[in-house]
């Protein structure tokens, strides 16, 4: 919807001094977050703190090598809670309290989802994953062209440092390991990126812009770039993009919700019981695996369901 409010350059401007209001948001729950994580982090793990600079140092240590420390899980998994939490959660009701005077219970204007629309979307998500297979190896194998090599080289530094601490948070040693771990990387990953990306930063966009689709993708871009896993960034951009579609479609932040929260805790479980040895196939080999007819068949059957997610509110 666009606010007709403004026209021309106003709108832009308009628009311009909302975002920096939000990310103005943004950065002060990150912060905050940040510094009641690590104080977690501090109790949990037990850091000496009367000497400064071996406090400075215990703690970057810590951050970068988690493993070598007792307590370590559960202490990053405080950090990752309160960071989230902070940072997107609370960042967007204080964005919608103070800057717009309404509360998170605006982000859903329409009717509760039909039970089908939640299972046409778990079964996207589902058929999916052999096409989104596919494009995560396709990106992963992206090479830079000639006179972006420290450019690449500094991103996959960076994938590789992301990936390191991916691997430890999803290391689960015991079902509690494993059922904070849901709490965390999938519930609060899910309610915080969605009310935050789809909610209110893409509403921002197409009441502005004025066009939905832009609106979608311009928040999936960012949604994807501030993970910093760039050789993962377009098939999460594609994930935050059906999410978006999702919320346009229904005006209901629950339904990206409920779809973000199970793809996360869908990929949690498969290497829970591969670590558990229920299962044989490692889930970070799949795309290794995945015949190039699945990918076919994977894509024919996603565009048929988002037909189907599509036009389900014309049929009611």
């Amino acid at each position: 919807m666009v606010d007709n409010n403004f026209q021309g350059p106003e709108r832009y401007i308009g628009l311009l001094s909302k975002i920096l209001i939000l990310f103005g948001f943004f950065l002060l729950g990150g912060f905050i977050g940040q510094f009641i994580g690590l104080l977690s982090v501090v109790l949990m793990v037990g850091f000496s703190t009367q000497d400064v600079i071996l406090f400075q140092k215990s703690v970057l240590d810590f951050m970068a090598h988690p493993q070598n420390y007792e307590g370590a899980f559960r202490a990053m998994m405080a950090l990752q809670w309160f960071s989230a939490l902070f940072t997107f959660v609370v960042s967007s009701w204080a964005y919608l309290r103070w800057s717009e005077k309404r509360d998170l219970n605006s982000l859903s204007v329409g009717p509760t989802p039909d039970y089908r629309l939640f299972l046409w979307t778990i079964i996207t998500l589902l058929v999916g994953m052999p096409l989104m297979e596919y494009i995560i190896q396709w990106n992963e194998s992206l090479v830079f062209p000639a006179g972006f090599e420290d450019t690449e080289k500094w991103m996959r530094a960076s994938e590789t440092q992301m990936a390191e601490l991916t691997k430890f948070l999803i290391d689960f040693q015991s079902p509690m390991d494993f059922a904070i771990g849901m709490a965390v990387i999938a519930g609060l990953a899910a309610l915080g990126e969605e009310l935050f990306f789809r909610g209110v930063l893409q509403s921002l966009f197409e009441r502005y812009i004025g066009n939905h689709h832009i609106a979608i993708w311009l928040s999936a871009g960012i949604f994807s770039f501030i993970h910093f896993q760039f050789f993962g960034f377009f098939p999460r951009m594609l994930l935050g993009a059906f999410f978006g579609y999702l919320y346009v479609w229904n005006r209901n932040i629950w339904l990206p919700i409920v779809a973000h929260l199970f793809n996360n805790g869908w990929t949690l479980t498969m290497h829970y019981l591969y670590q558990q040895k229920q299962i044989d196939i490692d889930p970070e080999k799949v795309s290794e695996i995945t015949p190039w007819w699945s990918v076919v068949i994977s894509l024919a059957l996603v565009v048929f369901y988002l037909r189907r997610l599509h036009s389900f509110r014309l049929e009611k």
